[in-house]
This record gives structure tokens, sequence and C-alpha cells, in this order.
């Protein structure tokens, strides 16, 4: 009656190539897999490592701290026995600074002809100034 006529491949063909294809996506899937076990790997590997010189600076850290601790504490007793040898405190050295300013104020005052140390207005000027209105 009707005649089949088969116009593709024979059907096992198709499924040749079809378990082929199943077999290439599964070597593909595995590489994929393996691959990525690899980056992991990798990355924890980096992760360790980082971890372990966080832990060797924050060793190094506290022991900066404690060395600069121990500096400021010697810092501290080296300034009070220079100020026991000294027989003053540390309020002493701002009057040096200012000695050492008044004496600089009075040579100039010497150099320059100064003999009072308010300076002396003309009555004229001095009329000009009281006239004037305050800012």
């Amino acid at each position: 009656m009707f005649d089949m006529i088969e116009t593709g491949p024979p059907q096992h063909v198709s499924t040749t190539r079809s378990f082929y294809s199943a077999a290439a996506d599964a070597d593909y899937m595995r590489t994929f897999s393996s691959r990525h076990q690899e980056i992991e790997n990798q990355l924890r590997l980096r992760m360790e490592e980082a971890e372990a010189s966080l832990s060797t600076m924050r060793e190094e850290n506290e022991a900066l701290r404690v060395e600069l601790a121990e500096a400021k504490v010697k810092k501290n007793q080296l300034r009070a026995a220079f100020m026991r040898r000294r027989g003053g405190t540390c309020s002493g050295l701002p009057e040096q600074v200012d000695d050492t300013f008044i004496f600089g104020y009075r040579c100039c005052m010497k150099k320059n002809g100064i003999k009072r140390d308010t300076p002396s207005i003309p009555p004229s000027e001095e009329k000009k100034l009281h006239e004037k209105p305050a800012p």
C-alpha cells in the first residue's frame, strides 16, 4: 500500500552522533569542572598566604607599639632627669625665650638711639589722633 521512503540518514547513524556529542559534552564538563577546582585551590592558597601575612603584620605591629610605649617612657624619664639636673621645670623655657626677646628689643632700641620704651608723639600728631573717630 504505502511504501515508506527514508530520506534521511539511517537511525543508527543519528544515534551514534548523539552519543559522540554527549561524550564530548561530558569531556567538556569534566575539563570545565577540573579547571574551576584548580582555580578554587589557587584562591584558597592565596587566601591562606594572605592570612599568614596578616597575622605576621599584626605581630610586628604589636611589637612596634610596645617599642613605642617603651620609647615614650624612656623619653619622659630623660626629660625628668634633665629638668632635675637643670634645677627647673619645663615652664622655665618660655621665660628664657621672653628674656631673649627683651634683650633683642633693648639692643634694637640702643642701636637706633631710642631712649624710652614708649614712643614720643609730637603734639600736632597727638591732636590728630584724638580728633580721628574711632573705628
